[in-house]
């Protein structure tokens, strides 16, 4: 994980002109404090489910995690489940279409 940005304030889309995407810290922790944003680049090295989570279970139960897919080409349930139909989604993927179901 790298971290590209940390500042003050609410994040605005005007914010991504500001990124470190030349030399950015590699570490797998940050500090975001309250009232503060961070920008964090991730590399995934494999297809599948990954959690993003706060460092502690308190904080994670309050919803401060999210999941997130990464597809393989192979879409086979040997490597990944299909999404359940009752999976709630938000924010700009709540409208589009589900992928493709994986088979055997």
């Amino acid at each position: 994980m790298e971290w590209n940005r940390i500042e003050p304030g609410k994040w605005t889309p005007a914010k991504r002109s500001n990124y470190n995407l030349l030399d950015a810290v590699s570490r797998n922790t940050i500090q975001v404090y309250p009232g503060c944003w961070a920008a964090v680049m991730l590399t995934m090295d494999n297809a599948g489910l990954w959690n993003l989570r706060a460092g502690s279970t308190e904080r994670a139960y309050l919803g401060q995690q999210l999941y997130f897919s990464v597809l393989s080409p192979e879409l086979s349930l040997r490597d990944e489940y299909n999404i359940p139909d009752d999976q709630l989604l938000c924010g700009i993927v709540k409208d589009m279409p589900r992928p493709k179901l994986y088979t055997i």
